[in-house]
């Protein structure tokens, strides 16, 4: 499977705002190297979804709308999606295409909604950890 780009900025800007608790779209934007309007429009629908809470003004910024434990890839995915084109339009699939697809998908699904934002950032926190401890000057 492969994650569109918006399901890319979008799941990277919500392990930002969940690594800095609370963060402007600028910052996401330069640190996260996210086209600053494109993370508008991706936030603008995060936040219809209640992923994340805006605060407007100058001090303004977002937070995640729920404990990053109780949010679910599934979920941004969700919140995220556009409409698909059908690659097979006008082609009638076969009952075991059918049958096949479906279970990859149910499983797929699953798979989602087990994966959490905070267990994405833990990965990344012990990642990063391994990385700067075989750093030598």
């Amino acid at each position: 499977m492969r994650l569109s780009t918006k399901a890319r900025y979008g799941v990277r800007a919500l392990v930002h705002i969940a690594h800095h608790g609370y963060a402007s779209a600028q910052a996401i934007a330069e640190r996260q190297a996210i086209p600053a309007r494109y993370l508008e429009e991706i936030i603008g629908e995060l936040r219809r979804a209640g992923l994340v809470v805006g605060k407007r003004g100058p001090r303004g910024g977002y937070r995640l709308g729920r404990p990053a434990a109780e949010i679910a890839v599934a979920h941004v995915l969700t919140a995220l999606a556009t409409p698909s084109q059908d690659a097979g339009a006008g082609v009638a699939p076969d009952e075991i295409s059918v049958l096949v697809e479906r279970a990859i998908d149910e499983r797929l699904q699953a798979a989602l909604g087990e994966l959490r934002i905070e267990q994405l950032l833990s990965d990344a926190r012990e990642r990063h950890s391994r990385s700067a401890a075989n750093y030598v000057i």
